[in-house]
C-alpha cells in the first residue's frame, strides 16, 4: 500500500471516530438542546452534525462519480441536504458509517495515479479550477475538523464536558 493511500485512510479513520466521539456525547442531551440554535454557522448542534454528514456525503459522491461540480455549486448547502424532516442524531449515527465505508472502498480499490489526478471544476468567472482526488479527501477531513471544532465550543457554553477529538488523541486510542 502507497504512503499517500494510507496516510488518506487514516484520516478518513480519525474523522469517523472523531464523528463517532461527538455522536456519542451528543446521544446524551435532549432534543431540546441539540436543536438550540447557539448562533454559531450551522445554528447549533444537530445542525452542524448534519452539515458534517452531508459534506463527507457529498464529496464521497463527487469522487464516486469522478465529477465535481461547478465551483458556485460546491458550497450550495441545499444541493446535499436530505429533504424534509432531515435526519436525526439517531439517524445520523446509522446512516454515517456508510460514507466512511464507502470512503475507504474508493480509497483501496483507486490506483495511486488516480488519487494524484486531478479533477476540473468550474470557477464563478468562468475559469478552470483542479484539485487533486487527495486534496479533496484531505479537504473533507480538514472541513469536518473544523466544524467539529464549532461542536466542541457549542457544548462547552451549554455547560457539557466535551471529548478530546484531537487527532493525537486519535492516535493514541488507535495504537491501545
Amino acid at each position: 500500500m502507497s504512503h499517500l493511500r494510507q496516510m488518506l485512510l487514516d484520516d478518513i479513520g480519525y474523522t469517523a471516530w472523531a464523528n463517532q466521539t461527538l455522536l456519542a456525547v451528543c446521544s446524551r442531551l435532549t432534543p431540546d438542546v441539540l436543536g438550540r440554535d447557539l448562533g454559531a454557522s450551522h445554528q447549533g448542534l444537530l445542525n452542524t452534525l448534519r452539515h458534517i454528514y452531508y459534506a463527507e456525503r457529498a464529496w464521497l459522491r463527487r469522487l464516486l462519480a469522478d465529477a465535481l461540480p461547478p465551483l458556485v455549486e460546491i458550497g450550495d448547502q441545499r444541493l446535499f441536504a436530505d429533504a424534509a424532516p432531515e435526519p436525526i442524531l439517531e439517524e445520523l449515527a446509522q446512516r454515517w458509517p456508510e460514507v466512511w465505508q464507502g470512503m475507504c472502498e474508493w480509497l483501496n480499490q483507486s490506483q495511486d495515479d488516480l488519487l494524484t489526478g486531478r479533477m476540473r471544476t468550474v470557477l464563478p468567472g468562468g475559469g478552470e479550477f483542479l484539485l487533486s482526488r487527495a486534496e479533496i479527501i484531505m479537504h473533507a477531513v480538514n472541513h469536518s475538523t473544523l466544524h467539529r471544532g464549532q461542536i466542541v465550543s457549542m457544548l462547552r457554553a451549554l455547560g457539557v464536558k466535551p471529548p478530546n477529538t484531537d487527532m493525537f488523541s486519535y492516535y493514541m486510542v488507535r495504537q491501545a
